[in-house]
């Protein structure tokens, strides 16, 4: 493989990670998206029965996978010469893509609660999110959101 090459392996990529958004986690109870905003929410109180430690997996994007497929491609063409480079640039991209997609959920897992409260209405339900916000079982909370299914937040009265 030329090295001229190379910005037509990586530039999906760093296309890609341009998209990415590094700020306020997706099931954060303090972020919204711009859609999100200015939007009109039920609200509910109640109190938090339990709170249980939970790991929030990530939507993988794809980005780590595809930048590590074109750098473990690049740079397993550089070894050897004829077939043997091919075969090391084969090897290579399936090693870095493996590699990329680990790093990739390695960056964006992140710790979560499952929050048990019982309603003011009686009804006990839970919600899961972002371990973001502080809230201990016994504590007065609002629920906020699920008007027509949408994400619901849970934040300290």
């Amino acid at each position: 493989m030329r090295p001229s090459l190379l910005p037509l392996f990586l530039a999906p990529a760093l296309l890609l990670s341009a998209c990415a958004n590094p700020g306020v986690p997706e099931s954060s109870a303090l972020g919204y998206s711009t859609s999100g905003a200015q939007q009109m929410q039920s609200v509910q109180f109640g109190t938090v029965l339990a709170i249980q430690p939970v790991l929030i997996a990530p939507n993988t994007t794809g980005i780590g996978t595809l930048g590590g497929a074109a750098a473990g491609g690049y740079l397993g063409s550089r070894i050897g010469g004829g077939n043997g480079s091919v075969a090391a640039a084969l090897i290579g991209a399936v090693a870095g893509g493996i590699a990329g997609s680990a790093a990739e959920g390695a960056a964006t897992r992140q710790q979560g609660l499952q929050i048990t409260i019982r309603l003011d209405s009686g009804q006990v339900v839970a919600v899961t999110q972002a371990a973001d916000v502080g809230l201990a079982a016994g504590q007065r909370v609002e629920i906020i959101g699920g008007m027509y299914g949408g994400k619901v937040r849970v934040l300290p009265a």
